[in-house]
């Protein structure tokens, strides 16, 4: 009879056990794919009401200026720019094109203040949930509905267009709701 009893606990401690495992693993598992979605829509519905304005870029010397604003009666928050210069054979393609290497940029707020810094260490992911780009970059955080001035460095000729990622952190994961270029005015 304690025999059985020893038997009995010994099952019972073995299926609290594996309930236990079986939900801890559900928990790391699912949580963070749940999180991520939330994220990923909270992204994408930003991204679906908001619209930007950008000026054409003006060149001085290697240098180029642009003004832009990202507008969204309904959003008071911050998101961030990001901001890389290529060649305007790429244009087709500025969708899907990442920058090959690290750009030098500064983004000043309408009072002429140097907006504030960030240091992105994380994926940047589109709205659609691909990873876009998966290396550190600085990127400015600036509010919405506010215009912005963009110097840009690098710019080799006026055959080079320059490239806005507009970034929003949600839950802490990096999306690029929307991106735009801009080059020089035809004439």
């Amino acid at each position: 009879m304690a025999d059985s009893v020893i038997d009995n606990f010994i099952l019972l401690i073995a299926v609290v056990v594996i309930g236990l495992v079986i939900l801890g693993f559900t928990f790391s598992y699912f949580a963070p794919r749940e999180a991520f979605s939330i994220a990923e829509q909270s992204a994408s519905s930003l991204s679906s009401s908001s619209t930007i304005s950008t000026g054409p870029l003006l060149i001085s010397g290697s240098e180029g200026s642009v003004v832009i604003e990202l507008y969204n009666p309904s959003y008071n928050g911050n998101y961030s720019i990001f901001v890389f210069p290529i060649s305007s054979t790429y244009e087709q393609d500025v969708g899907i094109i990442t920058p090959s290497s690290t750009s030098s940029f500064t983004v000043y707020m309408p009072n002429g203040e140097l907006a504030k810094q960030i240091n992105i260490d994380s994926q940047i992911y589109c709205v659609n949930g691909k990873i876009l780009y998966d290396s550190p970059i600085t990127a400015y955080s600036v509010p919405s509905n506010t215009p912005v001035t963009i110097q840009v460095g690098g710019i080799s000729s006026s055959s080079c267009i320059v490239v806005i990622w507009i970034l929003y952190c949600s839950s802490g994961y990096w999306f690029r709701i929307d991106y735009t270029f801009t080059g020089v005015p035809s004439t």
